[in-house]
């Protein structure tokens, strides 16, 4: 028996209940004992702190956060947990987290910002003290939540313009630019560029980065912009339907590492070859794609920069939380290329292919 008549079963966890019904006292008094809130006398405490002893009750973490009003959570939202970008950035996440005595809470939006919304309002529930958001929009965070109904929130990779939020991502039109001097100055002239889709400025920024450098080439060029969507089955239908033309590309860039992946299925499925009929340029440097040849030329982004550079920016805000005017700080990074094998020059009509 325990306390006035309660009974706990051997070997359950004691609760602040069973505190409560040891001590004689409610459970809101062992609760303000215990967060050191409200008032409670010199005899109350000792009670409440003889049960708790003699129980072995242990408040949970949601009880000590109440005493800092820190839950020691941060909240990522990603995209997709499947793709290597972002399972990669989580990663990195959770290993600054664990430096710094947080834990990490990971949702994801599949790209629906209505799920999106969802998803952080449930991690809001939860308490956390920070949130980091890769948005499925770069016109908002969910349906519209506004800077003053969020913790202190990191905008990641996407909704770099948002001017309220700090933000953190890459120099998307400079490393198309980069990418597309590399495909010049092996003499492509006609290009295709893989975008998930036209309204999400990372994807059509590193298009727009490949446009700018090829205007600005002295000579003729050809380009053309797909929108593959978010798998790589649809960035490979896409592909294999432009690699049919007349007047297909002689170089590919894939703006995602899932269009990359893509692309390399389109490729096969045609029997091309890289790089003697058309070169590959990807983005999103990962291990795979130097596990199988040719291997990937690849625009890479320093992930862990990323990840440090956003999260010193969240531990900050959640320290010193700073007047929205005084805001929003943005972060840009430059991206890493490495050439490998999948991009190479041009070959010349009268040039004859490779025996493999």
């Amino acid at each position: 028996m325990t306390g006035k008549g309660r009974k706990r079963s051997k070997g359950a966890v004691p609760t602040i209940r069973d505190v409560a019904a040891l001590a004689k006292v409610s459970t809101a008094t062992v609760s303000h004992v215990v967060n050191e809130t409200g008032r409670a006398g010199a005899r109350t405490r000792d009670r409440v702190t003889a049960a708790i002893v003699e129980l072995g009750y242990r408040p949970n973490a949601n009880a000590a956060s109440l005493r800092s009003r820190r839950s020691r959570i941060v909240g990522l939202v990603v995209p997709s947990i499947t793709n290597t970008f972002f399972a990669q950035m989580a990663s990195e996440f959770e290993r600054l987290a664990m430096e710094s005595g947080y834990d990490i809470a990971i949702v994801t939006s599949n790209e629906d910002q209505e799920r999106e919304d969802e998803r952080i309002q449930a991690l809001m529930f939860r308490q956390i003290d920070g949130l980091i958001v890769y948005p499925s929009s770069d016109f908002g965070i969910g349906k519209g939540l506004q800077h003053a109904d969020l913790p202190p929130t990191v905008i990641m990779d996407r909704g770099l313009g948002l001017s309220d939020f700090d933000t953190v991502g890459l120099n998307n039109v400079q490393a198309g630019e980069t990418v597309a001097g590399h495909l010049l100055d092996q003499g492509h002239r006609r290009f295709t560029v893989v975008v998930p889709n036209l309204e999400l400025a990372a994807s059509s920024d590193r298009a727009r980065g490949i446009e700018t450098a090829l205007k600005a080439f002295k000579g003729a060029t050809k380009l053309r912009v797909i929108a593959g969507g978010h798998t790589i089955e649809g960035a490979r239908n896409a592909l294999e339907q432009d690699l049919h033309r007349d007047d297909r590309p002689t170089a590919i860039v894939a703006t995602t590492n899932v269009a990359t992946l893509g692309a390399i299925k389109a490729i096969q499925a045609l029997q091309l070859a890289m790089p003697q009929d058309v070169s590959l340029v990807g983005f999103d440097d990962f291990e795979w794609m130097t596990a199988l040849r040719p291997y990937v030329t690849a625009m890479g982004q320093p992930t862990r920069e990323l990840a440090s550079a956003a999260w010193k920016l969240l531990l900050d805000r959640i320290a010193t939380p700073a007047p929205l005017e005084n805001r929003a700080q943005h972060v840009i990074f430059d991206g890493k290329f490495t050439i490998r094998e999948s991009s190479g020059r041009v070959r010349s009509p009268d040039e004859p292919k490779e025996m493999t």
